[in-house]
């Protein structure tokens, strides 16, 4: 009998305890008598078709669906649904299953893409409450609550924090948030501002804010939008120096390719204070730069420098190794920055495009060809 074709959303209403005994039957009786290489067979028919369109985000789901299943099969207390189809054939069927999606992946990751380099998403790992949580877009739950903190994360790579009546040892603890190289991640703190941070970046901060002062260190970077309050002003640690606002929108950078601390507002004002005592007060499209124990203040177009808060890589006249040096870390690879050319670059591109077509934008704009190799970027002759 021909097998009818495969629907991927059969697996995950199957993760979701939601199939009916008609998809259940389609589900498995597609597998039933399906050998390793046939299954490879199949695996190409229905997704070869799609290659073009086969990205990261399909990765994810078919990885999130490995980890559903796994858990659903060879969970320690049999749920009601393994108690139906208990058999050996269920379980052969089952790990054919299993099989498919291991084989999806796999192929998702090297034969259609060609090479596993993906544009960075929204993940993080965060320390709270003695314990380390990984966090990534696309789930909204409960991740920590205890004493009147509770902390979610929501669907689109956001977590919140709420504190009401917690006691003051709760609300004292130091929390981290770090992106490793190729994410991101946004958090609400207890009083409403908001911090989005970059990838290779850290936020350490109280789980709510109690006495004169809000008070965070970061490093990397970091783009905040501080919640209004005149009578508990906001600072921002940053590689020694000292950030105080009291409701306005920045972007902080200390990146060793920025040789110091950049700080560019967008709207209202910061005072700015270095470890050698030396200060200054930002106006909307300024950006100070702290380095060698010197403040630099300098007009800008704020906008540039948080283009990336919305998806964007915007460089104007910048250098091309500082460049590469962010658009590595976006994509978690490496950069050979010293073979690179000195020339600055003016571009615009997106953050979720491949990274193959990010260096052939480059390459046309510069007249410098790049590629990649061994996960590095290389500068080719």
């Amino acid at each position: 009998m021909e097998k009818t074709p495969l629907n991927p959303k059969l697996f995950e209403k199957f993760i979701a305890n939601q199939s009916n005994a008609k998809e259940l039957e389609r589900l498995f009786g597609h597998f039933e008598n399906a050998t390793a290489q046939e299954l490879e067979s199949l695996i190409r028919s229905e997704f070869e078709k799609d290659s073009e369109s086969f990205n990261a985000g399909e990765e994810e789901r078919l990885a999130v669906i490995h980890a559903g299943l796994s858990a659903k099969l060879f969970a320690k207390k049999e749920s009601s649904f393994l108690k139906v189809f208990k058999s050996n054939n269920f379980i052969r069927v089952a790990a054919a299953i299993l099989v498919l999606v291991s084989v999806c992946l796999l192929m998702g990751r090297f034969y259609f893409s060609g090479n596993s380099i993906v544009p960075g998403s929204a993940k993080a790992m965060l320390s709270l409450g003695g314990r380390i949580t990984p966090l990534s877009g696309g789930t909204a739950e409960v991740v920590y609550k205890s004493r009147g903190v509770t902390v979610r994360t929501q669907a689109d790579g956001t977590m919140v924090f709420m504190a009401n009546d917690a006691d003051s040892a709760e609300a004292s603890k130091l929390n981290t948030l770090t992106t490793p190289n190729g994410g991101e991640y946004r958090v609400t703190l207890s009083d409403g501002s908001v911090v989005m941070l970059n990838a290779g970046s850290k936020l350490i901060f109280p789980t709510d804010f109690r006495g004169a002062e809000r008070k965070v260190t970061v490093s990397g970077e970091a783009f905040f939008k501080v919640a209004k309050n005149p009578l508990k002003p906001f600072i921002v640690n940053v590689e020694g120096n000292e950030i105080k606002v009291l409701g306005t929108e920045f972007n902080v950078s200390s990146y060793p390719e920025d040789e110091g601390t950049l700080t560019t507002l967008l709207e209202g004002s910061v005072q700015f204070a270095n470890a050698n005592g030396g200060q200054v007060v930002l106006k909307p499209n300024q950006q100070v730069i702290s380095h060698h124990g010197k403040l630099d203040l300098q007009d800008v177009s704020a906008e540039d420098f948080n283009a990336w808060t919305k998806g964007e890589f915007l460089f104007n006249d910048v250098p091309l190794s500082v460049v590469m040096q962010k658009i590595a870390r976006w994509y978690n690879v490496e950069a050979d920055v010293k073979s690179i050319p000195q020339k600055n670059l003016y571009i615009k591109i997106s953050r979720k495009a491949d990274i193959d077509e990010v260096l052939e934008i480059i390459s046309k704009a510069t007249d410098c060809n790049f590629k990649i190799k061994e996960n590095k970027i290389v500068f080719k002759v």
